[in-house]
């Protein structure tokens, strides 16, 4: 029974890799769009009764307050206006970078400081904010780039691309000697909101495009403040442990 068991797993996983690629053989055949290949491997994990393995969750790596200054400072030491400005712009709204890459010059309302982020996450359409301090910023940005349609334009008129942003975050964090990536400064700007803005849970869950309440839990976590420390220590100090 034991060799049976042993045997039949390795089987199991060729099967499903077999399927992997067959699909991917098919959605490049068809030339079809990400959409299109998200359609593809829902209907094949239904048809299949395939289940994704359910991962432990994990607490969001930050940067500290040193790291995150270093990174800033390396990327004003480059002059390069577009990356400052993109860069910042992650941390002052907390989008995905898929998010990022997509903001039209039609999507910004600088005068009320938010961004409309069409299809993000889940498909679903919402509003982000960015600091008032920032609408300038913006505003010179979109001045001195008239003819864009999108808010970050490559040479080739075409929007940034996530991979790109990817290697622009790379390039930044290995000068400042951190580690980070775009999605780092997503969970930066959600735990320092969680820690400073006073927000509730609902309000957090609007701006940042969270699908379910509780996955802000984890940011508790991670903000947890000098005041709510210096409760935790007083406290120990009376016990007798």
């Amino acid at each position: 029974m034991t060799n049976n068991a042993a045997s039949f797993a390795p089987q199991n996983e060729k099967a499903k890799s077999e399927i992997v690629s067959q699909v991917a053989r098919i959605v490049r055949k068809a030339g079809l769009d990400y959409e299109g290949w998200r359609y593809v491997a829902k209907q094949v994990r239904k048809e299949c009764q395939l289940r994704p393995v359910k991962k432990g969750r994990r607490l969001p790596r930050i940067l500290n307050a040193d790291d995150f200054r270093r990174f800033y400072e390396a990327v004003d030491k480059a002059d390069d206006v577009q990356h400052s400005l993109m860069l910042r712009l992650l941390f002052q709204t907390a989008v995905r970078v898929s998010e990022l890459c997509s903001i039209q010059i039609g999507d910004i309302d600088v005068e009320n400081h938010k961004i409309r982020i069409n299809a993000g996450k889940g498909d679903k359409d919402r509003f982000v904010l960015f600091g008032k301090t920032f609408a300038t910023a913006l505003r010179t940005h979109i001045a001195a780039h008239p003819s864009n349609r999108w808010l970050f334009q490559t040479r080739r008129n075409t929007k940034y691309t996530t991979r790109r942003v990817q290697q622009i975050v790379k390039l930044y964090a290995d000068k400042a000697g951190v580690k980070a990536t775009p999605h780092t400064f997503r969970h930066q700007a959600i735990t320092w909101l969680t820690r400073h803005s006073g927000m509730a849970d609902a309000a957090l869950q609007l701006i940042t495009g969270h699908a379910r309440r509780e996955t802000l839990a984890i940011y508790q976590h991670v903000a947890l403040d000098g005041d709510l420390e210096k409760k935790y220590q007083d406290a120990m100090k009376l016990s007798d442990v």
